[in-house]
């Protein structure tokens, strides 16, 4: 256990630890030795330790016994060995630090630079931060980039294996960085709604198709991230209170929909699919679909265009371009959108095939 332990700490700070516990035990030995072999104050057996193992140059004390300078004469190439050895240590983990930084960046940047249908979170607040968590638990499949100015900041929250931009998120030639062009959605989290404007302007100047979901702290700026091209306009603390206050009026229903949408619950997922035109639903009922027993999951509510059909009839017809929302296990929501949606693994590389600028 300790074992396992111990090879799981860095090697520059097991090289650290060593090293300490040397200089520790050096002078600890050192003191001892001088208060028994000189009869000196503890303070004097430190003050003679310090000069011996800097190799300052005794002055005002030095040994004066036979046994007292055998001593020193073992103890003076010790401590400067162990010194030089610090010293030698120090230099190497600081530049195998920059080294490992400099690998480290080149392979962010070659990753960053092969990404496509990504999700960028801008801001890593207090907001971002729980944006990031329940995508990494939502959405296992999904690339998230993670774009912020606070290098520790990102270093500290997010995993080893999240790829991760240190720069101003509003700043245009970041966000081209991060593939803005190839990605499937923006969320813009900064905590400045006109940053988030600025970042919304800028992202859907560069890919018009991109879905952008922003953040807004001040009532009545919804109105204008909309007209900025943000598909969604998220209050945090409006969202926040309106929970709250249904936990209490409602517990039973707020608690079900919390349920819906936890990353946990293999059991009990809500998933979405758009239908093409290869969908084996087009045309039919609801009634003669047979969601249930051929697919597996249940039909909560159909969006057509502008129009919510909630609980929708059994005569209901289903139209290319209508968006399923759905409920059901794991199993069935995962290829959702390949067994009803129409959109097949050989649809995608046809597209990409006759596009090849979407591939790239």
């Amino acid at each position: 256990m300790f074992k396992k332990r111990w090879l799981d700490i860095p090697v520059g700070y097991r090289r650290l630890i060593f090293l300490l516990a040397a200089i520790l035990i050096l002078i600890s030995t050192a003191v001892i030795g001088f208060m028994f072999l000189e009869d000196l104050s503890f303070f004097d057996s430190l003050w003679m330790t310090i000069i011996s193992v800097m190799t300052i140059g005794y002055g005002d004390m030095y040994p004066v016994t036979e046994d007292g300078r055998r001593f020193a004469l073992f103890l003076v190439p010790l401590g400067a060995g162990i010194v030089t050895y610090g010293l030698g240590t120090a230099a190497s983990y600081l530049i195998e630090k920059q080294l490992s930084q400099k690998v480290w960046e080149k392979q962010m940047d070659n990753e960053i630079e092969k990404l496509q249908d990504h999700i960028i979170i801008c801001g890593f607040g207090r907001v971002g931060k729980h944006v990031y968590h329940q995508l990494r638990d939502q959405e296992k499949e999904v690339k998230i980039l993670c774009v912020h100015d606070d290098e520790e900041e990102l270093l500290q929250f997010v995993d080893k294996g999240t790829l991760r931009l240190i720069g101003d998120p509003t700043d245009h030639e970041v966000l081209e960085k991060a593939r803005i062009n190839k990605a499937k959605g923006l969320i813009a989290a900064v905590d400045n709604d006109a940053d988030n404007v600025f970042i919304t302007l800028t992202a859907k100047g560069i890919n018009e198709d991109l879905k952008v979901a922003a953040r807004v702290e001040k009532e009545g700026s919804e109105e204008v991230l909309l007209r900025a091209g943000a598909s969604r306009v998220i209050n945090p603390s409006s969202l926040g209170g309106r929970e709250l206050a249904m936990s209490v009026l409602k517990p039973a229903g707020t608690d079900y929909i919390n349920n819906l949408m936890r990353a946990d619950k293999k059991d009990f997922v809500v998933g979405e699919s758009t239908l093409e035109s290869g969908s084996p639903l087009l045309g039919k009922s609801l009634e003669d679909s047979h969601l249930r027993r051929d697919y597996g999951f249940t039909l909560l509510a159909i969006m057509r265009g502008e129009e919510v059909i909630s609980n929708p009839d059994l005569d209901v017809c289903f139209e290319e371009g209508d968006t399923l929302l759905v409920v059901g296990d794991d199993d069935c929501i995962r290829d959702l959108n390949e067994r009803v949606g129409g959109r097949t693994p050989e649809m995608e590389e046809q597209k990409i095939n006759q596009n090849p600028e979407w591939g790239s």
